[in-house]
């Protein structure tokens, strides 16, 4: 399970703009890789608020570069959303677990 804060750039003391929950597992035998279900919860005041953009598909967070995973859907602004999530990992623990990654979200349709 994660519920993570959502901020606006990749550092821990950036604007919080909204939270990311939801699930993940373990996908790969071979590499680090996580199928993942996840929900970018707006909660900042403004045209957002209280919409979400929900993810799911396969995430090889250790690959280089950016990757790509599909928006199947979304609530509020976002109901019946299609589009991209861009994930780039800035850091990650392997001990902790713990991560800071910039998602740049492309909603082609809502």
């Amino acid at each position: 399970m994660v519920d993570n804060p959502l901020t606006l750039e990749p550092e821990l003391n950036s604007t919080t703009v909204g939270r990311v929950q939801g699930l993940y597992g373990v996908a790969s035998r071979t590499d680090v890789a996580f199928v993942e279900l996840v929900n970018f919860v707006f909660t900042a005041d403004g045209e957002y608020r209280e919409s979400t953009v929900t993810v799911l598909g396969r995430n090889p967070i250790l690959a280089a570069g950016i990757r790509e995973m599909p928006v199947v859907g979304g609530t509020g602004v976002f109901g019946f959303a299609r589009g991209k999530v861009h994930f780039k990992t800035y850091s990650f623990d392997t001990t902790t677990g713990n991560g800071v990654v910039e998602c740049d979200i492309y909603v082609f349709h809502y």
